[in-house]
């Protein structure tokens, strides 16, 4: 790319140096990654699944950031073994969570301080 389209290749320089180290220009370095996974057949539920899972963090407070590229880790045994994946399955999307560098607005921060009491907490399986 560097040769055939050197300008983008240089926006994506410019943006890749102003990352942060440990430079992740896949996850990045997000303290929650969420493989979403479902049997080969289930488009419609599992991406259903991701965009709920998105509303649901924006209504906790979080930042939530869709990560299609992160699917691609399908074929690397380790992290099959991990994520425990079977055959008849595959990832849909990675979701990243974590609280955003920017804050809300007074209106959005009031919203979620009158719905936050009413949440129940959430229930996790931890790989």
């Amino acid at each position: 790319m560097k040769e055939t389209q050197p300008e983008i290749y240089e926006m994506g320089m410019v943006l890749y140096n102003a990352l942060e180290e440990p430079k992740d220009v896949v996850y990045y370095s997000a303290h929650v990654i969420i493989f979403v996974i479902g049997p080969k057949n289930n488009d419609v539920c599992c991406s259903l699944a991701c965009g709920n899972m998105m509303i649901a963090a924006t209504s906790l407070g979080l930042g939530s950031c869709y990560v299609g590229f992160g699917a691609m880790v399908k074929g690397n045994a380790e992290i099959e073994e991990s994520l425990e994946l079977a055959k008849d399955e595959r990832i849909y999307g990675t979701i990243l969570l974590g609280y955003p560098k920017v804050n809300p607005s007074e209106a959005v921060a009031s919203a979620l301080e009158s719905i936050g009491p009413n949440k129940k907490d959430p229930m996790i399986e931890w790989i």
